[in-house]
């Protein structure tokens, strides 16, 4: 873990963290209307992104790419959820869950990632 670049382990931080908000938003609004499907997809997304997370610290060398490639579409999602409609905050919330996705993808893809994971030398 020491000698994980800083760039890595933003993107470790970014699958947690944006998975848990969106979990924590998810609840929030199942308790408002008790539709259980509000709930269901963002513990989906969390179980995805804590494995692709996990894998990121473990080091294996395929998850960069795949994790970008998970980071993107999660960013998609929100994005979505952003041009739909609904509350502000869950507009305002998912317009920063879809920034920070995609920024952990874009640092997946810097140089010192790529090294890290075996890539150009």
């Amino acid at each position: 873990m020491r000698d994980t670049p800083i760039e890595v382990r933003l993107a470790v931080l970014v699958g947690a963290v944006g998975g848990l908000l969106f979990v924590v938003e998810g609840l929030i609004r199942w308790q408002g209307d008790g539709d259980p499907g509000w709930i269901r997809f963002p513990i989906i997304l969390l179980v995805l992104e804590l494995l692709v997370a996990g894998g990121l610290l473990a080091g294996l060398r395929l998850l960069r790419p795949a994790g970008a490639v998970v980071y993107m579409l999660v960013g998609l999602i929100h994005l979505l959820a952003v041009l739909g409609e609904g509350p502000v905050w869950v507009l305002v919330l998912s317009g920063l869950l879809s920034a920070l996705h995609i920024f952990g993808a874009v640092l997946l893809n810097t140089r010192p990632a790529r090294l890290h994971f075996g890539g150009e030398r």
